[in-house]
């Protein structure tokens, strides 16, 4: 079978496109495009914001990293313990030494005391001496008077305090916590003595006390044969800061 072509024809005037017609269709090309355009815009910023809202709701639900550090404390209490001697030899012993056992009117006997706070004593303290006094105005104990000096000693010492503890220990300048340079307390009365006197922690210094007892010269007769006894009691506290070790 044959095919032939036939002669070309011409294009019709009537259907070419004008200028006009050209330039309203790229117009509407160009509106399409500007259309499309806009609408990928907003699907590329609804992407971008959608994928802000879902790194922080990201970032809110991430599980963090953790660590702890300890720190411990130990607490242990103090101790405050005091100690007496009589002949600094820490024996234990609580039984004055007054040569007292024949006393006569116008005699004065004398004897020491010793306090210290004990080796394993932490704190510094204070003491109060006290008088109980002897109660029954019958006899020697009615009659007899009292008076004290104290000092703060070395530790080792006490031996030369003994030695001194005699009428002239009230003769100078230590102080007195029971009575005066011219005046005793009777024994008959108790009483607290001036004070307090400082103590200081593990034994550091010792608290020296000198006791005097007369027995007046006015004495009556019936006190012949007599006895009587008393009791000094020395009390101590701890104190929270240090305190000096002169007497109070």
């Amino acid at each position: 079978m044959r095919f032939s072509l036939g002669p070309l024809r011409a294009p019709n005037p009537s259907e070419r496109v004008s200028p006009e017609v050209r330039s309203d269709g790229r117009r509407q090309n160009l509106a399409r495009e500007q259309r499309q355009r806009r609408l990928r815009n907003r699907r590329i910023k609804a992407v971008l914001a959608g994928g802000l809202v879902f790194g922080i709701g990201s970032a809110a639900t991430l599980a963090a990293w953790t660590d702890t550090e300890e720190a411990s404390g130990s607490f242990e209490a103090g101790t405050f313990n005091i100690e007496l001697a009589v002949d600094g030899s820490w024996n234990n012993t609580s039984e004055m030494n007054f040569d007292a056992a024949g006393m006569y009117p116008g005699s004065k006997v004398y004897a020491p005391v010793f306090v210290r706070t004990t080796p394993d004593t932490t704190m510094n303290g204070e003491l109060i001496v006290s008088s109980a006094g002897a109660g029954n105005s019958t006899g020697i104990a009615g009659s007899l008077e009292y008076r004290a000096v104290t000092e703060s000693i070395a530790p080792g010492q006490e031996g030369s305090f003994s030695d001194g503890c005699t009428a002239s220990a009230f003769e100078g300048s230590l102080p007195f916590i029971f009575g005066s340079t011219g005046s005793h307390e009777p024994l008959l009365t108790g009483g607290d003595g001036d004070g307090p006197q400082d103590l200081h922690a593990a034994s550091a210094d010792v608290r020296a006390y000198c006791f005097e007892v007369t027995l007046p010269t006015d004495t009556p007769n019936d006190a012949q044969g007599t006895s009587a006894e008393n009791t000094w009691t020395f009390g101590a506290e701890s104190v929270e800061t240090p305190s000096d070790t002169g007497a109070s």
